[in-house]
């Protein structure tokens, strides 16, 4: 809210009053002295606003709630959410019926669970994957009892509730878009887009859910916002839970690609990696990793697009990104910055002078933020002593001086405080790590401290 007074109101224009001893020694008068003696010294600490300037700043506001917050894209088709879970379509079982992945569960058809002809057909969730090539008692258990269940003759879609939704899809192979302002989304729903989910504590240690994806962040079904779901991404897609295995093309690592000196060869490799990850359902790609090789032995130089000319990263970056974003997947260019080794990467300090960071390092992003590079990933060390998923100086590069207007995601468990406004603008993978003592500091509770502005 802008609060804004009329010139002859300033507290500092009142009528003077002369002050003499008999004024003072009446407590209620005396305490009205102080008060606009209070007021008069505030008056002059904080000029109030013109009507002028708080129309302006209010202008201002408004025109900021329309501009594009997101514009969205995606293959959408395998997905649907109904009561607050995304359901992933994995195929079809034997007898014809979809099923799903759903939080780590399987939802799937059974005409008879238990194996006798008598016992009706019902929809079931379960943490074991059926055997999609049974005629019934998909479990293998002989039992219906141990899972949850609904029972339904409809096998082409389970009952979803009264909160059934399908993401609204373009038509074919072609992919839905959409803009979405600051106006359409609330404070809630804003907030659930600056931090993922996907992983859970199991004992001592955090696990990814099966077949969710490596990164998710929460559909929005209201505004048709699907969620962003996000995986790696150095050789093609990667297997992270059970099943995957063998599912998944393996590609040329993207040194091996930098080796090819050839721009369309790999505008050719992504747009082809680029369908892959759509079919599979992901619509964001966890790279190009396109750091320039500084330390030979470094663990992660054969994930790098660069090698270690940053002449070549920048020629070859421009068809990665546009090739994989032509399919509907948005990339992820990472690890930003000065990400040289594994070795005590969370706790390394890189020191890199201007001109040599112009000249060498930064050249590759430039070309991706020129070539329209959806998002940035910052990595775990620390630049200058200062954690690069907080570091104001290195955002301020990334945002102002090379024009990066797409948004910063952390590297998982990167984040070491609430950096929103140093300019990181999703934590990842958004819970909390005991092992390394990291917390959650993008949960909403916390981000409720931070500007309005920022948020936005």
């Amino acid at each position: 809210a802008i609060l804004a007074q009329e010139p002859h109101r300033s507290a500092t224009n009142f009528p003077q009053a002369p002050v003499t001893s008999a004024t003072m020694s009446h407590p209620r008068l005396r305490s009205v002295m102080l008060l606009l003696l209070l007021m008069a010294v505030l008056g002059a600490a904080f000029e109030p606003l013109s009507w002028e300037e708080a129309y302006r700043r209010a202008e201002e506001t408004l025109a900021r709630m329309d501009v594009p917050l997101l514009f969205v894209t995606g293959l959408c088709e395998r997905q649907s959410f109904a009561n607050n879970l995304l359901y992933q379509n994995l195929g079809t079982t034997k007898g014809g019926a979809p099923y799903f992945s759903v939080g780590g569960y399987y939802l799937y058809f059974d005409p008879h669970c238990d194996g006798n002809a008598s016992t009706p057909a019902r929809w079931v969730l379960s943490e074991s994957d059926p055997d999609v090539d049974a005629d019934h008692d998909l479990d293998g258990d002989g039992l219906c009892s141990l899972d949850m269940h609904v029972k339904s003759t409809n096998f082409t879609m389970p009952p979803m509730g009264t909160q059934e939704w399908q993401m609204r899809c373009a038509e074919g192979e072609a992919v839905s878009s959409a803009n979405v302002t600051l106006r359409m989304v609330p404070q809630g729903e804003k907030l659930s887009l600056l931090k993922g989910h996907s992983f859970y504590k199991l004992k001592l240690r955090y696990t990814q859910r099966d077949y969710w994806y490596v990164g998710n962040t929460d559909a929005i079904p209201r505004l048709d916002l699907p969620s962003f779901n996000m995986q790696d991404a150095g050789a093609g897609f990667r297997p992270t839970s059970p099943g995957m295995a063998g599912k998944a093309t393996v590609w040329p690592s993207l040194l091996c690609m930098a080796a090819t000196w050839d721009p369309e060869a790999v505008r050719s490799y992504s747009e082809a990696m680029g369908r892959e990850f759509r079919g599979k359902g992901a619509n964001a790609i966890l790279g190009p990793s396109i750091n320039v090789h500084r330390v030979a032995r470094n663990g992660r130089n054969f994930e790098y697009l660069s090698g270690e000319d940053p002449y070549l990263g920048a020629k070859l970056v421009k068809g990665y990104v546009q090739g994989v974003q032509s399919e509907g997947v948005f990339a992820v260019v990472k690890h930003w910055v000065f990400n040289q080794q594994e070795t005590n990467r969370s706790s390394e300090s890189s020191i890199v002078d201007d001109k040599t960071a112009w000249e060498l390092y930064y050249p590759p992003y430039q070309a991706a933020v020129d070539a329209g590079v959806a998002a940035v990933m910052c990595s775990y060390n620390k630049v200058d002593s200062e954690y690069s998923c907080g570091n104001s100086k290195q955002f301020k590069v990334l945002k102002e001086s090379m024009g990066f207007k797409g948004f910063v995601q952390s590297d998982w468990w990167a984040t070491h405080n609430t950096s929103i406004a140093a300019g990181l603008d999703q934590e990842m993978p958004g819970i909390g790590s005991d092992v390394e003592h990291h917390g959650a500091f993008f949960d909403a509770n916390v981000l409720m401290a931070a500007e309005q502005e920022t948020i936005d």
